[in-house]
């Protein structure tokens, strides 16, 4: 396997930026943040949708549950795939037995129970809330990538955990340049 096919099957950890040319209608301009990919597959978040009209709050009073102690956020479409699962991708300076650590400072937490995470005085500094997932068959994300559907870029916490109702899309696109050049040079350094 030469280094290039190994770091596009290493991609854990990085945010998926799409093009244009994305497969799916509902991928066009997403992030997604790739929690897990190997051999197997890969599964991951996307992390500049919002679901429109949905708070955690608005959720909460719903399910006639006190909401007064809960910080309100949006939450957003994490993918097409698990949608009625809540994923909470997070700093890891909160972590639960459900907590996973994804890369470096980043962890994701799967857990039907969110309240502990969105109430306790000791969650997660920074944190997005998702509901739903994106997942890749076996060699899919490999094959997309090499069709120029995804440009894998390094996390940045700033375009992860930022305001979810600013473009992310815009400003990685602004950070990546349109020279996709970027991409393709690293992955013989990477």
């Amino acid at each position: 396997m030469s280094n290039e096919d190994n770091n596009i099957r290493n991609l854990a950890g990085k945010i998926l930026f799409s093009t244009s040319s994305s497969v799916d209608e509902y991928l066009s301009k997403s992030m997604v943040y790739l929690c897990s990919h190997d051999k197997n597959g890969a599964m991951g978040i996307i992390i500049n949708k919002i679901i429109p009209n949905m708070t955690v709050c608005n959720v909460l009073k719903k399910m006639k549950i006190d909401a007064s102690d809960v910080e309100d956020l949006d939450i957003l479409f994490g993918g097409a795939e698990e949608k009625d699962r809540c994923f909470i991708l997070h700093s890891n300076d909160y972590m639960s037995p459900n907590s996973t650590i994804i890369h470096d400072r980043i962890a994701l937490t799967i857990n039907a129970d969110i309240l502990s995470v969105l109430t306790s005085t000791t969650g997660p500094e920074k944190k997005i809330l998702c509901m739903g997932c994106c997942i890749w068959e076996m060699d899919q994300l490999e094959n997309e990538v090499a069709s120029s559907y995804w440009i894998p870029i390094e996390p940045d916490e700033a375009l992860i955990f930022g305001n979810p109702k600013a473009d992310k899309w815009s400003k990685a696109w602004l950070k990546i340049g349109s020279n996709t050049n970027v991409f393709l040079n690293s992955l013989g350094n990477a």
